[in-house]
């Protein structure tokens, strides 16, 4: 009877911790294929740019992902968001424009 129960226990353990691992397997692939690669660029537009501040359209455009994918990976990024004077949304990474300096995007194209 004992070993009946070890059995049963083993099975139902398993059956709880492999999807929860198959899940944390897919969400580091997913970052590694997916998120990282993004992220880099993401980084390379916002230290390089002539300019503070970018637009999320064409931060998301460059990367390929939609404009809430794109505002994610930027929080992730230590990046904060602004409105340019026309009303557009912009990002810039907070080491370039802190958030205690009241800076104003520029418009961009």
């Amino acid at each position: 009877m004992n070993d009946l129960a070890l059995v049963i226990t083993g099975g139902l353990v398993g059956a709880f911790i492999s999807p929860l691992l198959l899940e944390m397997w897919r969400q580091h692939q997913r970052e590694k294929r997916w998120a990282r690669p993004r992220k880099e660029l993401l980084r390379k537009m916002l230290s390089a740019s002539n300019r503070t501040f970018t637009s999320i359209e064409r931060l998301s455009r460059t990367i390929g992902a939609s404009e809430d994918e794109t505002r994610s990976l930027l929080i992730e990024l230590d990046a904060r968001g602004g409105r340019m004077k026309s009303g557009k949304e912009a990002w810039a990474l907070i080491s370039r424009a802190p958030l205690d300096q009241d800076q104003e995007p520029a418009d961009d194209f």
